[in-house]
């Protein structure tokens, strides 16, 4: 029998595409959300999901621009649920666009140049 390990938690490795699929879902969703009843538990896992994201194995050369997006992201999701939570659906949505306007920024970071294929990184 094998010894247990003192208090040390092995964390699963994080399926980032999988993550980030459930993540647009999640923004669909919340996005559609008719009434403060419906948005707020989109944006709950829209929430969760991206603490999720935050925690997977990132390119070293990329690791922090990553999480600095996902934190922006989380921030933008977190003035959407106060905003929702004050009962103001419109500026919730707005504040949810914000989500919307970030992933594009971050996933143009993604995108690997031609130069990168054929010559490697600097």
């Amino acid at each position: 029998m094998a010894a247990p390990l003192s208090g040390v938690q092995a964390s699963p490795v994080v399926n980032l595409e999988t993550t980030m699929k459930n993540m647009g879902l999640a923004y669909k969703q919340a996005h559609r959300a008719e009434d403060i009843d419906s948005l707020l538990p989109r944006l709950a896992e829209l929430a969760e999901l991206t603490e999720t994201a935050k925690q997977a194995p990132f390119p070293a050369d990329k690791a922090d621009l990553y999480r600095q997006g996902l934190r922006e992201v989380l921030a933008a999701i977190n003035a959407a649920e106060q905003a929702a939570l004050a009962n103001d659906h419109a500026l919730a949505q707005q504040r949810l666009q914000q989500v919307d306007e970030l992933r594009k920024q971050y996933h143009k970071e993604r995108r690997v140049s031609w130069w990168h294929i054929l010559f490697g990184g600097a």
